[in-house]
């Protein structure tokens, strides 16, 4: 892979929004890390050209969120800028055995063992890993959320279909503790629309989709499911949040 695609698709520049949410470090560890992380990636490839390579498999949405400070980016959000802000690509040697070949992280161990981008790459998983616990620690402690009580958006039916045309591809449809094994029932509640898996979840719904479909395009299939999900996430907390407004406006005028 040749090192000069960043500078054919524009070093430093974002390709973002017209009016891009600039994190202030000062405003929480959260902040902070998105705004380390945009400076990790100043200078070097854009975001627009690693949503668009063909083995990136989060949307570009969530690239970009990771760089607003709005919410902890995903692992495999985080992995797919650190590969090309810590790691090289060029660098990558690939592996005889193939015991990475299927991992988000990969990339990682292709990377020579004294690359510098290993040791990188450790330092902000730690990180990650200990700002989560910091904001789940955070989050138990505020006072619990009224829940609402929300009808299944046209975003996340769209993702229970292209859930479906995917398992449909495999032919056990009928069968899908054969497919799925343990996880089946996590899968049926996907498929009723109780729940939004997971980037990783996607990931390896895919995969077990792959082992009785060899035809499937695997990075083509990750992508669109972990995309229709992304969207899906966004406008089940989209309806939560009409949903929660109302019943305090109707609340108000009821008083």
């Amino acid at each position: 892979m040749s090192r000069d695609i960043g500078d054919r698709t524009g070093r430093g520049n974002w390709h973002m929004p017209a009016r891009p949410r600039i994190p202030n470090p000062e405003d929480g560890p959260l902040q902070a890390f998105a705004y380390d992380l945009r400076q990790l990636g100043d200078g070097k490839v854009s975001v627009a050209w690693i949503a668009g390579h063909e083995e990136t498999v989060v949307s570009r949405a969530a690239l970009y969120a990771a760089l607003s400070g709005a919410r902890l980016p995903t692992m495999i959000t985080l992995m797919t800028l650190l590969r090309w802000w810590a790691g090289d690509p060029a660098d990558e040697t690939p592996d005889p055995v193939g015991r990475y070949e299927q991992s988000p992280w990969a990339w990682l161990y292709r990377l020579p063992s004294v690359h510098p981008g290993r040791k990188l790459t450790d330092e902000w998983m730690i990180r990650r890993t200990q700002l989560a616990r910091e904001i789940e620690n955070a989050r138990e402690s505020r006072p619990k959320t009224p829940r609402v009580v929300i009808a299944v958006p046209s975003e996340q039916e769209r993702f229970i279909g292209e859930l479906h045309d995917l398992i449909s591809k495999t032919g056990l449809q009928d069968d899908r503790w054969l497919l799925f094994g343990p996880m089946a029932l996590r899968v049926e509640r996907y498929l009723a629309g109780e729940v939004i898996p997971t980037d990783g979840v996607c990931w390896e719904i895919v995969q077990r989709c792959r082992s009785f479909a060899p035809g499937l395009d695997l990075l083509d299939a990750r992508r669109r499911l972990i995309v229709a999900a992304e969207v899906a996430r966004t406008a089940r907390a989209r309806d939560r949040r009409i949903a929660r407004r109302n019943r305090t406006n109707s609340g108000s005028a009821s008083t």
